[in-house]
């Protein structure tokens, strides 16, 4: 996720990130046609740290899975600050924490299904 965070990218026009008042203008915020990226790869990497973290304990898997990838997430973000082609950004930045903890929550139900299947 680290290279793909620091590739160049082509531009994309005003109008086709709903500079034209779109789908996206009509956000409260300002969300890029990226932010399903963001959300989907850190709620999927949350969900790995939060498996291999190997706790017992499912709170501690699932806050070790959704920090960490916080974590990771914000220091993409201070790390693609001083690239010319990329910036740092804050909506960039919740958008990867809410996937990080969609992602451990998502782990953390599955696993219990997965405990209570076995049980029976």
């Amino acid at each position: 996720m680290f290279v793909a965070s620091a590739v160049p990218v082509p531009s994309a026009s005003p109008r086709a990130v709903g500079g034209d008042g779109g789908l996206t203008g009509a956000l409260p915020v300002a969300v890029g046609l990226t932010a399903p990226f963001h959300f989907v790869g850190y709620a999927v990497l949350a969900a790995l740290v939060a498996r291999a973290n190997g706790s017992e304990r499912r709170a501690v898997a699932v806050a070790v899975g959704a920090v960490t990838a916080t974590a990771f997430g914000l220091g993409v973000e201070f790390a693609q600050a001083p690239i010319p082609w990329r910036s740092f950004s804050v909506v960039d930045a919740a958008v990867n924490a809410a996937g990080a903890v969609v992602g451990a929550l998502g782990y953390a139900l599955g696993r219990g299904r997965s405990v209570r299947r076995r049980g029976r």
